[in-house]
């Protein structure tokens, strides 16, 4: 089975991160004099802020693949913490009532707008708690981000309509207003006037809008990707999907049943479900440079016919480069283009590998000549599209197949992955697989119809196994 360590290298990387970051929080306390002559106020703030970075720890584990936290998001992601810690204890220093004007919802914004809703807040909750341990501005200061923060949370600021974002930028205004006022009524919270603190919770309002002028530049420079973008992908109107419609319409339409395959696998095991559709959607984009030579788009004459094995073996491994290529020329994001990278992983071309192997020459084989380059899956996304393109190929492969023959060999096609390592290093757990498994054959049972066979027919599936 897949390996489920939890003190995997990665995750021990990103512990490791999250324990430095906690070291620089710390180190701003120290730094700002937070800590005093009292050892059990000392030991009480100290606790309190492990506590908050363990709570951190959990959600971020929870919510983002750690691959893909490492290599995309996690300095981005924890730098949020200190720095608003920092910038708290500047305007602090020059007014405490200017911790008011802070626009701490940017947090929930922009993260909201990348990742979700749980990552948002997590990080959000442990900035103020942050700027709240080491400033003490108030219990009321405290109440109000939380109530604000939630509220950001729930309103529709990731919609694409301006009027939506202006609207929710008044109606948290409005709140926060009405909090504060409150608040002030009920207890001494600030020596200053009403005027004044309306006027910094107008502001901070105002610069909610700001996070939508930091958010290309998150795109380009951290190549974060938004939901936004991946719709904007998805939809099949898309210049390159209307070039593989065009040029290779048997794999235009084995990507979309790929797509819809991976999606609804990934809903069912909690992952980036809107990801692996369009993963899926772009996987086989490479096939739109020599279409003829892939089995769903031959319509009569064999273009392997004069071939040997190991050229037919290279040209169809090439799709993966070609896929490369192309995603970079029309600048897919690299979350995609690592879709095409993976979708393959270090498997072989098992109908060219074979027959080689049944020739007099098959003491020469050089099994790295059948074998696609890699790397293999690194998420869970990433394996689930591999094994949605193995199970929806494999499936169209049989003739005139029962419904027990459509299902052991989804079986048996997930268990050869298994056995071949590809996905060792996803953290796709055997839970999780055969839930994704339940989805295929449900699946495949309703949407199944007959695939193209190769020039020399192969219907028993073998070839993928």
């Amino acid at each position: 089975m897949p390996s489920n360590n939890v003190f995997s290298a990665n995750s021990l990387r990103f512990i490791s991160i999250i324990i430095f970051t906690g070291l620089i929080v710390f180190s701003l306390f120290v730094f700002f004099n937070v800590f005093t002559n009292n050892f059990l106020s000392n030991v009480g703030i100290s606790v309190l802020l492990v506590g908050v970075f363990l709570l951190l720890t959990l959600i971020i584990y929870r919510t983002i693949n750690i691959d893909e936290t490492l290599n995309r998001s996690i300095f981005f992601l924890l730098s949020l913490i200190p720095f608003f810690t920092l910038i708290a204890h500047l305007l602090s220093h020059y007014n405490p009532v200017f911790l008011y004007m802070m626009p701490l919802g940017i947090i929930i914004i922009v993260i909201k707008y990348f990742f979700n809703e749980s990552l948002s807040f997590g990080i959000y909750f442990s900035t103020i708690s942050s700027i709240f341990l080491s400033l003490n501005p108030s219990i009321q200061w405290m109440f109000l981000q939380i109530f604000t923060g939630l509220l950001i949370l729930f309103l529709p600021f990731d919609s694409k309509k301006p009027s939506r974002i202006i609207v929710s930028t008044i109606v948290v205004c409005i709140t926060s207003i009405l909090i504060s006022v409150s608040l002030k009524l009920s207890y001494p919270i600030l020596q200053s006037s009403f005027e004044e603190l309306i006027l910094f919770l107008f502001i901070q309002s105002l610069f909610l809008l700001l996070a939508y002028l930091i958010i290309p530049f998150l795109e380009k420079i951290f190549s974060f990707t938004s939901a936004f973008s991946l719709n904007e992908l998805g939809n099949l109107d898309n210049f390159l999907l209307k070039e593989l419609a065009l040029k290779a319409p048997g794999t235009y339409q084995h990507s979309i049943q790929v797509s819809y395959l991976a999606e609804a696998a990934a809903q069912k095991i909690h992952v980036n479900s809107l990801l692996c559709r369009v993963g899926g959607l772009y996987h086989d984009i490479g096939k739109i440079v020599n279409p003829d030579y892939f089995n769903e788009n031959i319509q009569s004459l064999n273009p392997f016919e004069n071939q040997s094995f190991h050229r037919s073996a290279a040209m169809i491994i090439k799709h993966v480069r070609d896929g490369i290529d192309l995603g970079k020329k029309y600048r897919l994001p690299e979350i995609v283009i690592d879709f095409i990278r993976t979708h393959h992983g270090t498997t072989k071309v098992e109908y060219f590998y074979r027959k080689f192997k049944a020739t007099d020459n098959c003491y020469d084989v050089n099994e790295a000549d059948f074998t696609y380059p890699g790397p293999k899956p690194s998420t869970r996304e990433q394996s689930i599209v591999m094994l949605a393109d193995t199970v929806e190929a494999a499936c169209r492969s049989l003739k005139n197949p029962t419904e027990g023959d459509l299902f052991d060999l989804i079986d048996r096609l997930i268990e050869r992955k298994i056995e071949m390592g590809q996905f060792d290093e996803s953290h796709l757990s055997g839970k999780e697989l055969d839930l994704c498994k339940e989805v295929f054959k449900d699946y495949i049972k309703t949407f199944y119809h007959q695939r193209i066979s190769y020039p020399e027919p192969v219907n028993s599936g073998q070839e993928f196994l």
